[in-house]
């Protein structure tokens, strides 16, 4: 019996171990640091799933407006590089991708902001989105590929996109898989400078 309770343990832990190894190869694409409490949430519930490169207005907003990962982005890129970003440093973060808080955020500022890639929730081996667009109508639109819930964020006034609006973008043609660090670097066939 006891050892049967033994087995049963193992096979139970097997789905949450493979899980954290799906985000940690995530966290490692995004350029977050793993074994980091904060980003224990990343790619790892039903929302946070834009890796966004937020830049220091977009940090400054967000934490300004009742959504305080600028705050969040720096302690992480800190854990990571050993020091404090600058001025000009692009800090990675988990983005909820139900508000599309990163295109909101890269519309709203010309700091850099923008998105590194969209991960694919549950795929396995780890893929995302890559190459989209900065504007809320195709990260909706992966959005809607992906079969995400869309939510309300602090800040963001309107956490909606049309998906028809961004037709240009063919989501499952620029999915790769997150270990490649070229697909993280690829150029896009579709876009050039994240627009179509």
């Amino acid at each position: 019996a006891r050892r049967s309770l033994c087995t049963l343990l193992v096979l139970l832990a097997l789905p949450i171990a493979r899980g954290s190894q799906r985000a940690d190869e995530a966290l490692d694409a995004c350029g977050l640091p793993k074994g980091y409490y904060p980003v224990s949430h990343c790619f790892n519930d039903a929302t946070h799933h834009t890796c966004c490169a937020l830049g220091p207005e977009a940090r400054k907003y967000a934490d300004a407006s009742g959504n305080p990962i600028g705050t969040a982005a720096s302690k992480a890129f800190k854990a990571l590089h050993g020091r404090e970003p600058g001025a000009s440093d692009l800090t990675p973060w988990c983005t909820c991708f139900g508000s599309l808080v990163c295109s909101y955020y890269a519309t709203k500022f010309d700091d850099g902001t923008k998105i590194k890639f969209i991960y694919e929730p549950g795929s396995d081996p780890p893929e995302g989105a890559f190459d989209v667009p900065t504007n809320k109508n195709c990260e909706a639109k992966a959005r809607k590929y992906f079969d995400v819930q869309a939510h309300g964020t602090p800040g963001v006034s309107d956490p909606n996109g049309a998906a028809a609006l961004c037709p240009d973008y063919d989501v499952a043609a620029n999915i790769h898989l997150l270990s490649s660090v070229e697909a993280a670097e690829a150029p896009s066939a579709s876009c050039t400078d994240g627009h179509c």
